[in-house]
């Protein structure tokens, strides 16, 4: 399937810009930084070419979001070797993802979909409104290549033309790292949440 095969290429694109963020060269953390442009908008683009060959299905959407996670995690454990991000931005992503995760699974198992397993009214807006997505998505799209642009201009030093411009880009960076880890929080913990009535729900079978 065309769109599984866009959704996995993403993986080759991560490696290669994982590899080139370790290079200490301007024009190669440049092509580094388109890179993570384009790896970040192949996850737009290949749910429009499922949509549009009519050929959505489950084991689709888990890849999407399987590679997402891949895709996000590696990104910041990388930033965090570069000594862009502090540790405990990695710690909070990673742990909150393989939580929700084994949530989200154990819901599946239990016949209910990430998203209508939500069932207060703010829990589904904070999870699976089109906007804090979106929000979500574009934090995680600005965030990335800004932090791969302060790795550019720090490697350039403060003698190139614009090594003026280190600093400044450094703060508005970690102050986009705070937003985006903030919104990670925001949209995982309504899931943790709402999801202790399935537990509450097995431990009552058991009783009986």
């Amino acid at each position: 399937m065309l769109a599984n095969a866009i959704t996995l290429s993403r993986l080759f694109f991560l490696a290669l810009a994982v590899i080139l963020l370790h290079v200490e060269r301007v024009p190669v953390l440049l092509f580094a930084f388109f890179l993570i442009i384009f790896t970040i908008l192949i996850d737009a683009f290949d749910g429009m070419v499922a949509r549009r060959r009519g050929s959505t299905s489950p084991l689709g959407s888990v890849l999407d979001i399987a590679i997402d996670r891949v895709v996000e995690n590696v990104f910041w454990i990388t930033f965090v070797s570069l000594e862009l991000v502090p540790l405990w931005v990695a710690l909070v992503v990673v742990t909150r993802g393989i939580l929700t995760d084994a949530v989200r699974g154990f819901a599946m198992g239990e016949g209910s979909t990430p998203f209508e397993m939500m069932e207060t009214t703010w829990g589904r807006w904070l999870v699976s409104h089109r906007f804090m997505r979106a929000l979500y998505g574009v934090t995680k799209a600005v965030t990335f290549p800004a932090l791969a642009l302060v790795q550019t201009l720090r490697v350039a030093g403060p003698a190139s033309p614009f090594g003026r411009f280190f600093e400044p880009l450094s703060a508005i960076t970690f102050a986009l790292v705070l937003v985006t880890v903030a919104t990670n929080l925001l949209r995982g913990i309504p899931v943790l949440m709402e999801s202790s009535r399935f537990f509450v729900r097995q431990h009552l079978e058991k009783v009986r």
